[in-house]
């Protein structure tokens, strides 16, 4: 589920406990209908369940009703003194993290005790949650817990994805490796081996009068005054043919291994996928896929996939770069983007077009994946993307940042992150880090409070 401008939107199961022995159980009912009036409906979709729980005979049924939602998490939230031990056998049952209210009002007799108490089994048996108290109209609570939530719905989300690949990692880039049993284990991703050999096949099968039809759609976007036409329609040759195997094995991200002998080949279909939902990350990087399509869904937006070729530490401003690959979606507002080719000294086989455009102004979250299966770990840096011209070919953001740029670079590379960086819209540092605790996976943030 989506806000209206594109963010993730958490679906909550939330159910209320109480134990009629107790005061505070007439209150306890009536938080069934209250409580979808006091969560912030434009960042979390709330479910209550019609039924209170008390003991382990209401749990079956609320089970079944959890299980017909198709929920991120699960809210306990005890509207007065409530036994401990109901509530994580709930959450074992209904098999989500669970996040935890508790309220610390006399009207809720008892409620604050109660979810304390269990807090002790929860931990103790390694049942996922996130504590919170306070009042449920009180937005600073809510603010506590949406990163949280919002890792929740993240991690079902990624659960399933199809990554599809084409080749090798690229030459000379090491930090690109995976390992494709600990991806499944950890995020629930599936490698697809598409092949250089199969995209060359359906390369050569996309038919020109395909090709002519998808141009004209696609050639009023972009200033093509340098790009000869045969360049034009190598590029758009490409696009379909990932389009089509995107189609064909239902995949949610892929990559090619571009560099060097296809080096600007895919750029406008890694552009335009990544335009579509799909992410495409360049020089066949599985784990930015990952991140790509973490960030695409927690934002709603296409993300930049990039290198940083240049920084001003005095400034603290870095420079992050890629062949010309930029999501038309997030190109500056005042410049159109140039479709060109690519140089032809770069390598064998590279041919273009590329994209020629900077990123407009926004907050952004540089993200990097790297690691085998006992070394997976992930980073990110917080920054703010300014409006500036290059004359650089390919595509390009400036991204300002609140701490000091060197020290950051330093800490990361001592920590052996990789030169990838997924730039995506928006400061979701804290949902990442809330990710990464789920999939038991270390997580640096300079700049970071807390």
């Amino acid at each position: 589920m989506r806000t209206g401008n594109g963010k993730l939107r958490p679906r909550l199961g939330a159910v209320i406990t109480t134990w009629s022995y107790e005061g505070g159980a007439t209150y306890a009912a009536r938080l069934m209908n209250l409580l979808p009036q006091m969560a912030p409906s434009d960042d979390v979709e709330v479910i209550v369940c019609p039924q209170l729980l008390e003991s382990e005979k209401d749990i079956p049924g609320i089970r079944q009703f959890c299980a017909e939602q198709a929920l991120d998490a699960l809210c306990i939230i005890a509207g007065n003194f409530t036994l401990d031990h109901v509530m994580p056998l709930l959450a074992e049952a209904v098999d989500l993290p669970s996040l935890l209210w508790g309220l610390p009002t006399l009207e809720a007799w008892g409620a604050l005790v109660a979810v304390q108490q269990t807090l002790f089994p929860f931990k103790e048996l390694g049942l996922p949650y996130r504590f919170v108290t306070g009042r449920l109209e009180d937005e600073r609570v809510w603010g506590r817990a949406l990163p949280y939530l919002r890792a929740c719905a993240l991690l079902q989300r990624v659960k399933g994805m199809r990554v599809g690949l084409m080749g090798w990692r690229a030459q000379g880039m090491s930090d690109v490796i995976f390992d494709e049993i600990v991806l499944r284990q950890k995020f629930g991703v599936q490698l697809v081996n598409v092949g250089m050999t199969r995209y060359s096949r359906t390369f050569s099968a996309v038919s020109d009068k395909d090709i002519e039809n998808t141009w004209r759609e696609m050639r009023a976007s972009f200033d093509t005054t340098p790009l000869p036409d045969d360049v034009a329609r190598h590029g758009v040759r490409s696009y379909l043919t990932m389009k089509r195997i995107v189609g064909e094995e239902d995949l949610l991200a892929v990559t090619m291994e571009c560099f060097h002998d296809h080096l600007g080949e895919p750029c406008l279909g890694f552009s335009t996928l990544n335009d579509e939902g799909i992410a495409a990350p360049c020089e066949n990087d599985v784990l930015s896929a990952i991140v790509m399509r973490a960030g695409q869904i927690l934002s709603g937006e296409p993300v930049f996939h990039s290198d940083i070729i240049e920084a001003d530490y005095e400034e603290d401003l870095a420079v992050f770069h890629h062949c010309g690959n930029m999501p038309q979606r997030l190109v500056a507002e005042d410049r159109r983007p140039v479709l060109r080719p690519i140089r032809e000294d770069v390598g064998p086989g590279a041919k273009g077009p590329t994209i020629q455009a900077t990123m407009r102004p926004r907050p952004v979250t540089a993200v990097n994946l790297v690691g085998g299966y006992h070394t997976l770990r992930m980073c990110a840096l917080e920054g703010e993307t300014l409006r500036y011209r290059t004359d650089l070919p390919g595509s390009g953001a400036k991204v300002a940042f609140s701490f000091g740029l060197a020290e950051a670079l330093e800490l990361l590379g001592n920590k052996g992150y990789g030169h990838h960086f997924a730039l995506a819209s928006g400061h979701m540092g804290r949902e990442l880090a809330e990710w990464c605790a789920f999939l038991d996976i270390p997580y640096v943030q300079p700049g970071s409070v807390g």
